[in-house]
């Protein structure tokens, strides 16, 4: 009869409890899995499934920051790809309460960033990073836009838009890509606009480029210049 007694309570207890967290002594620490992407976010009061006023009761910290960063409201941000624990502590004990494993990953594979960066090298090779990263931003804005085909390639092959395309510029860079010789600041800023940076630093000042979608020598109406290249 005891044991019938203790198996209903103990039953009672998961019923309960279930689909949620709370910190009670002896709890074992609740772990979850999560992949996100390079610039996207999530939230740790989803995850663990417990209620979003209940996180002023925890502190949240990133074992590592510079992968993924978490704000005091447990707002979790893929920064670059790797792995980082998300531990969610109690604010008085200290204790710990649960773990998020985080996975970050890139948003783009080996064929995108072998043609972004080969087709910023064509466009921008001799520029500042800045300008080079400022034409991989209009190309991702293309690619979001309605106006434009919708994958990098796309908007790369797109008959009468990039002249590296007709004059065979695209193809030497994409030699020099697989034979390990680019400009590695044109990976670089082929990394960042393919994982959705869409800001550059110039002149001392941080731009914003998400509403930009054309550039060249010479761009009528150009609200930006970066060196040789205006933008619009």
């Amino acid at each position: 009869m005891k044991y019938r007694i203790f198996s209903f309570v103990l039953l009672l207890f998961i019923v309960c409890t279930a689909g949620t967290l709370t910190v009670k002594a002896g709890d074992q620490t609740a772990t979850v899995n999560k992949t996100i992407k390079v610039n996207k976010t999530t939230k740790v009061y989803k995850l663990l499934k417990i209620k979003k006023k209940s996180m002023k009761n925890y502190k949240v910290v990133s074992s590592n920051p510079k992968v993924a960063s978490v704000s005091t409201t447990g707002v979790v941000k893929g920064l670059k790809k790797g792995s980082s624990n998300i531990r969610l502590l109690s604010s008085e004990s200290g204790a710990a309460y649960a773990n998020i494993k985080v996975k970050v990953k890139n948003r783009y594979n080996k064929k995108q960033l072998r043609l972004m960066s080969a087709i910023i090298y064509s466009e921008a090779g001799g520029e500042c990073f800045a300008g080079k990263k400022a034409v991989g931003i209009v190309i991702m804005n293309r690619v979001t836009s309605a106006s434009f085909p919708n994958s990098v390639q796309g908007v790369v092959y797109q008959p009468y838009q990039f002249g590296p395309v007709r004059n065979g510029s695209l193809n030497r860079s994409l030699s020099l890509y697989d034979s390990g010789r680019l400009n590695k600041d044109c990976i670089t800023a082929a990394k960042s606009t393919l994982n959705g940076d869409k800001t550059v630093q110039y002149a001392n000042k941080k731009i914003n480029m998400s509403g930009y979608l054309f550039f060249s020598g010479y761009v009528s109406g150009a609200r930006l210049s970066i060196q040789h290249h205006q933008f619009k």
